[in-house]
């Protein structure tokens, strides 16, 4: 916010189901001294019809802070009855290590639309702190040709005597 900064990207798709993409992106984070911070980042990807696997590698070198380095694998699976989507991403700093993940359950074909579950860690956590989950459903369904409507529910886990987060959300689509 109130520096400037650079941002270039490239992807290619293959005609395999292959694809390849890298960014760069540099901004500068304190005026006063014109020190930035620096990101880059490259994904490879196969997508089938069925399935799915990118893992991508990213690397943040802050000024201010130490370099940090994420790694992530994300994937899907599709069966007859429903698709499986999974991730992973660890994360490390100055030694310390962190990881994250997520999981998610579609079923396409209930009643008119299709049924989503998921829950994913709100972070990356090192293994010595209390992982906060979020819990997610949502049923999606075509109202006419150009529009569909998704209702959804989630509960996000707060830490200690907190209460969870709970949330009820309507998205609407438009296509033309």
């Amino acid at each position: 916010v109130g520096g400037k900064g650079v941002t270039a990207s490239v992807g290619y798709a293959f005609d395999s189901g292959f694809s390849l993409a890298g960014g760069i992106s540099s901004v500068e984070t304190d005026i006063m001294t014109k020190e930035g911070s620096d990101l880059y980042a490259v994904e490879a990807a196969y997508t089938a019809d069925t399935y799915g696997v990118a893992v991508a590698y990213a690397s943040a070198d802050n000024a201010a802070a130490a370099e940090t380095t994420y790694w992530g694998v994300n994937a899907f699976y599709a069966f007859d009855l429903a698709s499986l989507s999974v991730g992973f991403e660890t994360e490390e700093t100055s030694g310390t290590d962190k990881s994250g993940y997520f999981v998610g359950l579609t079923f396409p074909e209930v009643g008119p639309g299709s049924v989503s579950l998921g829950l994913g860690t709100q972070a990356n956590y090192a293994d010595d702190v209390e992982e906060l989950l979020t819990y997610e459903a949502s049923y999606s369904y075509a109202i006419n040709d150009g529009m569909t409507v998704t209702p959804g529910v989630y509960i996000s886990e707060a830490s200690g005597s907190t209460d969870d987060d709970t949330g009820v959300l309507v998205k609407t689509s438009f296509s033309f």
